[in-house]
């Protein structure tokens, strides 16, 4: 346990952590594969059948072989050094979704590299061909396990070109965390609806919806808005007053869910705050010790997410 403890700790301690990678020897290790050893015990055996019966042939066959799997570890080992690792655009996802890691690889010295594997810890490699000046995209799945900034776990780049005798990777780790907001979860129906007793349904404009009232004719109102009834009765010269009911914006409170625990009442504010985005309304979030003012679009919505998925924690 000591000795894998140690071992474990050497590897860190040459692990690159920076939001930009530049793989170099240090950080590289080599070894032979599962048909590497076995192609290794293949080349035992004919140096012993040709050191047996003295045959040139067989000797010849031997050092070709030889020969190759020299010029293999090199090409192998040069297949991952000299890439550049940097961490894309990433968009931020809630707690329990599945986020997708974009990350971008290019050749600092415009060299060819093939079979590029690239993965989390524990997770299946996506493989890419980074073969141009641009560089190739990573797009590696990963969960979001919980909100809050979250530092991504290692990542390792390994290769096993030309011949997958030779298998050679690296580990790294981006400093850059990404923030996971809090998990969607619908409030129950008693729940507020974000309006105050005030908010609901006064008369905000004049309109064409609904008849408010009688108000006396002025000079210059549309001739169709006269009340032709009243005057045929002679009570007088009276236009119909319309008025339309416009409700006010929601305001999602911190205190529209007394006695719910903390996780929970912020999951209930982001399914709020996500649903309204949905449907386009304008709205506002009121947290203990910030307050977001109404609005409405993308970055709004991005704005109470982020205030939401970082409530509570230190800077």
């Amino acid at each position: 346990m000591k000795q894998n403890k140690r071992f474990k700790k050497w590897f860190a301690s040459r692990m690159q952590v920076a939001d930009k990678i530049v793989l170099q020897q240090r950080s590289t290790y080599i070894l032979p594969t599962k048909a590497g050893v076995l192609m290794s015990s293949v080349i035992m055996l004919m140096m012993i059948g040709a050191t047996n019966y003295q045959n040139n042939l067989a000797f010849l066959l031997t050092f070709l072989v030889i020969s190759i799997g020299l010029i293999s570890i090199i090409v192998t080992f040069r297949n991952l050094q000299g890439l550049v690792f940097e961490l894309a655009a990433t968009e931020s996802v809630c707690a329990g979704e599945t986020m997708y890691v974009n990350l971008l690889a290019y050749s600092q010295d415009a060299q060819k590299h093939w079979s590029i594997g690239c993965g989390f810890e524990q997770h299946p490699l996506v493989y890419n061909n980074i073969l141009t000046a641009q560089g190739s995209s990573f797009v590696i799945p990963l969960l979001a396990p919980k909100r809050g900034w979250y530092d991504l776990p290692r990542i390792g780049a390994s290769s096993v070109y030309p011949f997958g005798f030779l298998k050679v990777w690296t580990w790294f780790r981006f400093k850059t965390p990404i923030l996971i907001y809090p998990k969607l979860i619908e409030p129950p129906n008693s729940g507020s609806d974000g309006f105050s007793d005030d908010d609901k349904g006064e008369p905000q404009h004049s309109g064409n919806d609904e008849l408010f009232g009688l108000k006396i004719y002025q000079k210059g109102e549309p001739l169709s808005r006269i009340d032709w009834k009243a005057l045929a009765r002679e009570r007088g010269l009276f236009s119909k007053d319309f008025k339309s009911l416009k409700a006010k914006e929601p305001v999602f409170s911190w205190d529209d869910y007394e006695g719910v625990e903390t996780e929970l009442r912020l999951s209930y504010l982001s399914f709020q705050v996500v649903n309204a985005s949905a449907i386009g309304d304008s709205f506002g979030l009121r947290l203990p010790g910030k307050v977001i003012a109404k609005n409405s679009g993308p970055q709004h919505q991005q704005a109470c997410l982020s205030a939401l998925a970082v409530f509570g924690m230190k800077p």
